[in-house]
């Protein structure tokens, strides 16, 4: 029996409806029931989305009898044909989202993912699928996905998972290029800001080039970075062969800002070989359908995010003291969350669809990002398994082998394959490793892990300035400063409302997030300062204070003893002698010689 041929066509020569016209010409399609799908969710991006909601106006016809289209579950549709037939689907998504993981269509471009346009017939997924778009005559296209050279088509995509794995960008967006192992590299920008587009592209062949000398090629014909500059970050989803990444337009000066634009889009390609080609076989082929779970997401991500700034360090992009200030403002922001001793990695990995990107006030006790951990638990990991083999392996050499064995052929492995993996590289045991840091709550080992690469850390607090010369000297304390717990944010303008309360902290049974604080020890609070200085300036662990506020608008007060606040600097700064060893772990994994003498620290911001 013939396959059927497939041959979607977008049209968006209105815009500003902000509608994509749909239609797809079913060729040999077999006589009987058919079903249409559409997923429920984007590879990269761990949430149910629903998008079936913006499509609208489906229509089924074979030949030029309208067949009777029922509407089964949220995202299917079923038809049914009696003969073998030709059939032509049209219908019409709305799309004025604009995100990485969205689709959007305005005057100014048209972006979109595949996930919320595309329909699956039947279960036909590995069959080859065509696409034509119709668009302004002006606008430009940039996609990762192929080039038809049929006649059919003006694209072609091997199977349905990479049709839904190529976002395009298609409007006046500038484009540059550049090439590495006579492969093209396209960067796309939509919007403009304060960037500059010839640097970025300079500093984005670093970055591929820093990434490339991990494994050796580059797993593709062609890489397209989409990058979308608007009034807010959007974060970025990983593709196959491609990437989108959403940043605020006035990023790209000073340096402290654009080295969060450079760590997104390093964070991102890594993830060419990191997800979509080393994964657990759980994350592809893909069920759209539904969630998709794994207890592995911490080295999905968290090790991306971990290889997003090594490779950047590594690609001379970050200085030494770049790189450990980044190392620690994370371990600041870790060691500051309750969570961390309530939700494991691996429970984080899992329960992602229902708590990462659903956070509430109560998130921070009660869950930890993998993320964030789970970069910290690679820092851990590369440098345990330097000290073991005397420094000739690393964490690389996992990630390589499991490159190797499965994600260059195309295949997931199984979740217990990853410890296997790590202890053949380090010919030792890890399962003490991963039941404290990866299944279990143990604060994860960072001190020790860093002595090895002949670093230490000191936690301290920043000392409150007495005058402007003590500002401008930043000067910091051991004396533990007072604390209330709590976070606030502004509301309306003028109202100090909390946003969330930390469990370690002495107000966690007092005050609720919500709560509008108006007055500290009977006197207004004007803004949030207010209330931090006066603690800081004026009490000392210990002192009772009362809180006055508004619950739900009734005026209410509260005493409340003050608790030690905690760290809130972070400095790593190398040793005075190391050993040979230590000199050599670390100079093999920043690449930089011992004796650049840099050291970082971190101020991650404070709370009451």
């Amino acid at each position: 029996m013939q396959q059927p041929i497939c041959h979607f066509t977008v049209s968006f020569l209105e815009p500003g409806n902000h509608v994509y016209q749909m239609t797809l010409d079913i060729d040999q399609l077999p006589q009987g029931r058919h079903e249409l799908s559409l997923p429920v969710w984007t590879p990269g991006a761990y949430k149910i989305e629903d998008f079936s909601r913006h499509l609208f106006d489906l229509s089924v016809k074979a030949g030029q009898e309208s067949l009777e289209v029922i509407h089964a579950a949220k995202n299917r549709w079923l038809f049914e044909t009696t003969t073998e037939a030709s059939v032509h689907i049209e219908y019409r998504v709305y799309a004025f989202e604009f995100g990485v993981s969205t689709s959007h269509l305005d005057q100014s471009h048209a972006y979109f993912n595949g996930a919320q346009l595309f329909l699956l017939i039947d279960d036909y997924k590995e069959i080859p699928y065509y696409l034509s778009l119709e668009k302004p005559p002006l606008w430009k296209i940039s996609t990762g996905l192929d080039e038809d050279h049929s006649g059919i088509a003006q694209f072609k995509a091997d199977n349905y998972d990479i049709l839904i794995d190529s976002p395009f960008e298609v409007g006046t967006q500038s484009i540059t290029t550049f090439e590495v192992d006579n492969k093209k590299h396209t960067l796309a920008v939509y919007g403009h800001g304060n960037e500059d587009l010839a640097q970025l592209t300079r500093d984005v062949e670093k970055i591929v080039l820093s990434q490339r000398q991990i494994f050796g090629s580059l797993p593709y014909n062609h890489y397209t970075f989409i990058l979308h500059l608007s009034d807010k970050s959007t974060g970025g989803l990983e593709h196959l062969n491609s990437t989108t990444c959403g940043v605020e337009r006035f990023m790209f000066r000073p340096w402290k800002n654009y080295k969060r634009v450079l760590g997104l889009l390093s964070h991102e390609f890594f993830h060419l070989w990191n997800v979509k080609r080393i994964h657990p076989d759980m994350l592809g082929p893909f069920d759209y359908n539904k969630e998709v779970y794994t207890h592995l997401l911490w080295a999905m991500e968290g090790f991306t995010d971990y290889y997003a700034y090594l490779t950047l360090r590594r690609a001379q992009l970050y200085s030494v003291k770049d790189y450990l200030h980044s190392l620690s403002k994370k371990l600041a922001d870790y060691e500051k969350r309750p969570g961390r001793f309530v939700q494991s990695l691996a429970e984080s990995s899992f329960d992602t669809w229902i708590k990462l990107y659903k956070p509430d006030e109560d998130s921070i006790n009660r869950t930890i990002s993998y993320y964030l951990k789970g970069d910290l638990v690679g820092t851990c990991l590369d440098l345990e398994i330097r000290k073991r083999t005397n420094n000739q392996a690393s964490l690389d050499d996992v990630l390589r082998k499991l490159y190797e064995r499965y994600g260059a052929k195309g295949i997931g492995f199984p979740e217990s394959v990853y410890q296997d993996t790590v202890e053949e590289v380090a010919q030792s045991s890890f399962q003490e490793f991963f039941d404290k840091y990866i299944y279990g709550t143990e604060s994860i080992p960072i001190d020790e892990a860093l002595r090895s690469a002949g670093l230490d850390i000191q936690r301290q607090y920043t000392k409150p300035a007495q005058d402007d010369e003590e500002l401008s000297a930043n000067k910091t304390t051991q004396i533990p400063l007072p604390w209330l717990g709590i976070d606030t944010k502004i509301v309306d303008g003028h109202r100090i409302v909390i946003s969330q309360t930390y469990s370690s902290g002495p107000a966690a049974t007092l005050l609720n997030a919500g709560d509008e604080l108006v007055a500290l020890n009977g006197y207004q609070l004007h803004k949030p300062e207010d209330l931090t200085h006066r603690l800081e300036y004026d009490h000392q662990v210990g002192d009772t204070v009362t809180v006055a506020y508004f619950r739900q608008g009734q005026l209410q007060t509260v005493s409340i003893v003050l608790a030690p606040k905690p760290f809130d600097k972070v400095t790593i700064t190398p040793v005075k002698d190391p050993t040979p060893l230590q000199q050599n772990i670390f100079e093999t994994w920043l690449q930089a010689p011992w004796n650049d003498g840099e050291h970082a620290t971190s101020d991650p911001g404070s709370s009451s």
